[in-house]
């Protein structure tokens, strides 16, 4: 199985590329209702982990390096390597955003409700703790009845845990070279799990401006307000197509 889903029809050359990686378990097939909203404004990539929806049965990669690694390499493979892109990440996607913004080199860096890389190397990666607040905020708007909801409880958890393990590997020393593209890092003034402080030490990675916003809602804002998000998106994607040549 491959990491990357794409599901726009055609991928014109001079098409902005929205790489997308979700939050802590979580997959990819959020994104594509993105790519129909966004339309022609840009391709949009999903990056699917193993160990969830259509990668269920799959092992967990051996690090985030390995991610990174794959996401690369087929992106090359897909074409779309030298295309304008776009990094988005979701709370933990976005510490692989990241990652990936370094080999790659984007247009700019967005993440979502994730803390600055520096507070990772401090505090280390997602704990017991944070897979049980996640875990139980995956179902507590769910209509299901309480024996399925703590069934779907469990699955999440499971998810999370593999996440969690794959976040301890983040390796990248403070002293890597910085990246040179605006980072855009955007909070939800209702989230109790990452700072304003967590985001706006985001502009401790890149040589260029960091980008400051903050939603209304909480840590999931994703799932709670896309439409606000993907907004602020399709503005970042409606400057670059700008910018390109002819």
């Amino acid at each position: 199985m491959t990491y990357l889903r794409i599901w726009a029809k055609d991928v014109p050359a001079a098409r902005p590329v929205l790489l997308c990686l979700p939050q802590a378990g979580s997959g990819a097939l959020q994104f594509q209702n993105w790519q129909l909203r966004l339309g022609s404004r840009a391709t949009v990539c999903g990056v699917q982990l193993p160990g969830r929806e259509d990668r269920w049965g799959e092992p967990v990669p051996d690090g985030i390096a390995e991610v990174v690694a794959a996401v690369v390499a087929e992106l090359s493979d897909a074409g779309l390597r030298g295309r304008p892109l776009v990094v988005f990440g979701d709370s933990f996607g976005g510490l692989l955003a990241y990652e990936v913004a370094r080999a790659l080199g984007p247009a700019a860096l967005v993440v979502c409700v994730c803390r600055a890389p520096v507070h990772w190397r401090r505090h280390g990666g997602l704990d017991e703790d944070d897979v049980e607040r996640l875990a139980s905020a995956s179902v507590e708007d769910s209509a299901l009845p309480p024996e399925l909801r703590a069934e779907l409880r469990e699955i999440a958890a499971e998810v999370l845990r593999r996440d969690a393990a794959l976040s301890e590997t983040f390796r990248t020393p403070p002293d890597a070279e910085p990246l040179r593209c605006p980072v855009y890092a955007w909070g939800a003034c209702g989230d109790e799990t990452v700072t304003p402080a967590q985001l706006d030490d985001w502009r401790e990675v890149t040589t260029g401006p960091l980008h400051r916003h903050d939603f209304t809602g909480g840590h999931r804002v994703s799932r709670e307000d896309p439409l606000a998000l993907l907004a602020l998106l399709s503005g970042i994607l409606s400057d670059l197509a700008e910018e390109e040549p002819a």
